[in-house]
């Protein structure tokens, strides 16, 4: 099965602060939402990860998560 849904994880310290450490894939939004809330950090704002939906082979921003 191909993956739909993708978190971007940020480097959070150091040199290479802000920068992508890595991605995570997820066949479900349910999925993708649980990870989402364990690594989200209020304070943490700009170096929270993002969320991707994969459509038409193309990977695009979702920006309505919440951490509730």
């Amino acid at each position: 099965m191909e993956h739909r849904y993708k978190l971007r994880i940020y480097f959070k310290s150091g040199a290479q602060k802000g920068n992508l450490k890595r991605e995570e894939f997820f066949d479900s939004l349910d999925a993708m939402n649980k990870r989402y809330r364990e690594l989200f950090k209020p304070r943490e704002y700009a170096l929270n990860p993002t969320a991707w939906k994969k459509v038409n082979e193309e990977w695009l921003r979702m920006f309505n998560m919440s951490a509730a």
